[in-house]
């Protein structure tokens, strides 16, 4: 399938970019192959990127070694507050490899504050604080891989 006729992207190739983000509930979608790349958000994509419901598998049994590490987690209570990933992805601290972090322990971080990005599926998602407070711990390498409800930011709630 041609993808540009006389320099321009063919409607079909964004039909089906916009049939993908709505099959997909996206709110961003990044698609490059050779030359050609499309790039489409939808409006006010940002703010509902970090509340979109994510399938989640139920859980399997606990096993001795899962129930230690589920007493480590760290707990989302009226001191602190948790920053969970809403989906499956590679985190990312800042925007790019030469830009400052989002966030850092000790920064404050307010509602709608961008603190991380996840890429899922080639689509970088600004992940955004719903809580008020003082950045506590960063629990995820910059470049890693998470789960879905993954804790990634402790906010220490002021």
């Amino acid at each position: 399938m041609e993808k540009k006729a006389n320099g321009k992207i063919q409607a079909d190739v964004l039909n089906e970019a916009l049939k993908i983000m709505e099959k997909g509930h996206l709110v961003e979608l990044l698609y490059e192959q050779g030359d050609l790349k499309i790039q489409l958000k939808k409006a006010g994509a940002m703010q509902a990127a970090a509340s979109v419901p994510q399938y989640m598998p139920a859980a399997p049994e606990a096993v001795p070694a899962q129930a230690a590490a589920e007493a480590k987690k760290p707990v989302d209570d009226a001191k602190t507050g948790i920053i969970k990933s809403p989906m499956v992805g590679t985190f990312y601290k800042a925007s790019s490899p030469e830009a400052a972090p989002f966030v850092k322990i000790g920064d404050m971080v307010e509602p709608g504050k961008t603190v991380c990005i996840i890429e899922a599926m080639k689509i970088m998602n600004e992940i955004k604080s719903e809580v008020k407070g003082r950045v506590k711990e960063v629990l995820v390498e910059n470049a890693q891989a998470v789960e879905f409800n993954q804790p990634l930011i402790i906010v220490e709630k002021t």
